[in-house]
């Protein structure tokens, strides 16, 4: 299943959903798929890991390559501002390889993104500046899209 990327709703801020089984061709090319000199893409980012995301063709040779192929990409976003980026999982099963990621990224100092890991997207939203009633409507948004992917793959 793709990894989608987007914009929530009317906020400015971004997502990378993750729902399914995310395969490393997937993970691998989802950054291609971020043009950071392109003004809908901003420095607030929620990625949101579903609880049925199925994550474990991502070992830590494809972590690192993701890491280099996203370096660009976040490296253009912070230069736009203040680079902020949630991590929202829900689901223990993912915690160990969203862990690995984070350690990842924080410890390398020439990569500027400095992921928050959560566990449900009020809180990340809220982290992000968004008001209580913003932060429902993101988490709706991001819902109703999660189920759109999964009604998209369950139809073929």
């Amino acid at each position: 299943m793709p990894v989608l990327v987007g914009r929530i709703g009317r906020t400015n801020i971004n997502c990378l959903l993750w729902v399914g089984v995310v395969s490393r061709s997937e993970a691998l090319g989802f950054p291609a798929r971020i043009d950071p000199t392109r003004p809908e893409f901003g420095c607030r980012w929620i990625s949101y890991f579903d609880p049925g995301a199925d994550l474990s063709e991502l070992d830590i040779d494809c972590l690192v390559e993701v890491r280099e192929r996203l370096r660009r990409v976040v490296s253009g976003l912070a230069a736009k501002g203040e680079l902020r980026m949630m991590l929202v999982s829900d689901s223990k099963d993912n915690d160990a390889l969203l862990a690995t990621w984070q350690a990842m990224t924080t410890a390398d100092p020439a990569y500027p993104s400095n992921p928050v890991f959560l566990h449900n997207i009020h809180s990340a939203s809220h982290a992000l500046g968004l008001s209580t009633a913003e932060a429902d409507s993101a988490t709706l948004w991001i819902e109703t899209q999660v189920r759109r992917l999964k009604d998209e793959c369950a139809q073929g």
